[in-house]
């Protein structure tokens, strides 16, 4: 009764849900207008398949993926939720999935309406919604994140991690004292991730995945809830030897306090296929930590995302690339989605609100597709590009 007390707690008091998941992909997305407003200065878009995806409300999204052409870049903006969209000019940088350019990119941020970034390892910034870019002067990106106020880009030189912020709608990036360890190349795992929530930031350096994790291989955690300065150590939840490595989190939609946490031991499985996964919660920002039901023994993490409400999804990659989820809070999971990749990533797994969230999956490899839920995650929609 205790841990089930705990689970309840994690939810933010929102009322149980069915513990059955639906997986069938009908949920509504907004009605397009009779003739929709074309976004000036752009072309109606070709064939084209998402890698990428950034909304920044329910009916602004840009997404980023192949333009015709193995290496070229191609992006999209839709103004009514994904019902209709238009072709932004090509921005002036390959797609990095099978390019190995410097400049090349696999993901896009924005940040509201006219601000956004496409990065990895490249960095181009828009302030015209995507019209124009200009490179950004940084080293190689490994990740980006946007909070209130702040962007923030994690880059890699001669394998030391380097902290940059810019302010939203400047081009100027300011270099950010890291926490002691930070810096440093990791032996194993993800390297090091970072998420952002309002001013609160948190960094992660993952943990040894392997089948045994010595105390010293759990990982650890950093949180700044001043704008990347004034870092504190959290302890990694993650329980050696038999608890897995600390492999990726997510701070829930409007609660900065509130993480989860999953660590994972891939078991040296075969294509990932019996795996474990051992999550844990957080809602003090990470100074105590709460067990949860696994939510999944198969595949390895790739993206972690939680809605505010008591509704979490772990994306994984395996022999059969899925989406898990719960809708109450932690206690139950499901299989939502499976995109029928195989180790063929996933990209954007982020809510905008309660209701709306997105994914794109598989990324590269296979035909891609761009998911949609109006309902907390309960069902997926493909939007068609």
């Amino acid at each position: 009764m205790r841990h089930r007390n705990l689970v309840a707690g994690w939810s933010w008091g929102v009322a149980a849900v069915s513990a059955l998941m639906m997986t069938a992909c009908g949920s509504a997305v907004p009605t397009a207008p009779a003739s929709p407003s074309p976004v000036p200065g752009v072309s109606k878009p070709a064939g084209f398949e998402p890698a990428a995806v950034s909304f920044v409300s329910p009916s602004q999204g840009w997404v980023l993926g192949h333009g015709g052409c193995q290496h070229c870049a191609g992006l999209r903006v839709t103004r009514d939720g994904g019902v209709h969209w238009t072709a932004l000019p090509a921005p002036p940088a390959p797609l990095g999935y099978s390019n190995s350019s410097a400049n090349a990119v696999t993901e896009v941020a924005f940040a509201d309406d006219a601000n956004g970034f496409l990065y990895g390892p490249g960095m181009l910034a828009t302030h015209d919604g995507g019209r124009s870019w200009t490179r950004q002067p940084l080293p190689p990106v490994q990740a980006l994140s946007v909070g209130t106020s702040y962007a923030y880009a994690l880059t890699r030189h001669s394998g030391l991690a380097g902290l940059w912020r810019t302010a939203i709608g400047s081009s100027h990036w300011a270099r950010l004292p890291l926490p002691p360890g930070a810096s440093q190349p990791a032996s194993w795992g993800y390297g090091t991730q970072m998420y952002a929530e309002g001013g609160t930031l948190v960094l992660l350096r993952s943990g040894f995945i392997g089948p045994t994790v010595t105390r010293g291989q759990a990982g650890q955690l950093w949180v700044s809830r001043h704008n990347g300065t004034g870092w504190q150590a959290r302890p990694a939840p993650c329980t050696p030897p038999g608890g897995g490595g600390a492999a990726v989190l997510s701070i829930a939609l409007g609660h900065p306090d509130a993480w989860l946490l999953d660590c994972f031991k891939n078991k040296q499985s075969s294509q990932e296929q019996n795996t474990q996964h051992y999550l844990y919660g957080t809602t003090d920002g990470g100074l105590s930590w709460v067990r949860l039901p696994d939510p999944t023994r198969h595949n390895m993490p790739s993206l972690l995302t939680d809605n505010g409400s008591g509704h979490a999804f772990l994306a994984t990659e395996g022999l059969f690339d899925s989406l898990v989820g719960t809708l109450d809070g932690g206690r139950h999971w499901h299989t939502v989605l499976r995109d029928g990749g195989s180790f063929y990533g996933w990209a954007g797994l982020r809510f905008v609100n309660a209701d709306t969230g997105f994914v794109v999956g598989p990324t590269h490899y296979s035909p891609e597709h761009l998911y949609r839920t109006d309902n907390g995650g309960r069902t997926w929609q493909v939007l068609h590009l």
